[in-house]
């Protein structure tokens, strides 16, 4: 058991002993953001499901969000611009040759 748990449960990031840590370390939180966005980018269903309910989204790709995360997710991401952008990427990068191909 860590500083972080009580016994029989899982850790909580932040929490009251540690607010400062966080699951991931800032590679990690890198990895899974650019995993995200760039899923979001070439998969229009997973865009959706990120821009309405990022917690869930996240949680299908085996990431866990930080409060801070889900804050930018939420509020700062600017969706209605991405989605405009999104569907000339998808065209352009001949999805269809590469996914579920097999």
């Amino acid at each position: 058991m860590t500083m972080d748990q009580t016994e029989n449960s899982e850790p909580v990031y932040p929490n009251p002993t540690n607010p400062e840590h966080e699951r991931y370390g800032f590679m990690e939180r890198e990895l899974a953001f650019k995993l995200l966005a760039s899923h979001a980018m070439v998969d229009a269903g997973f865009f959706e499901y990120l821009r309405k309910d990022p917690v869930a989204a996240a949680a299908h790709l085996h990431v866990a969000l930080e409060p801070k995360d889900i804050e930018y997710l939420v509020n700062e991401v600017d969706w209605d611009r991405l989605s405009e952008m999104a569907e000339p990427v998808r065209a352009s990068l001949k999805l269809e040759l590469v996914t579920n191909s097999w």
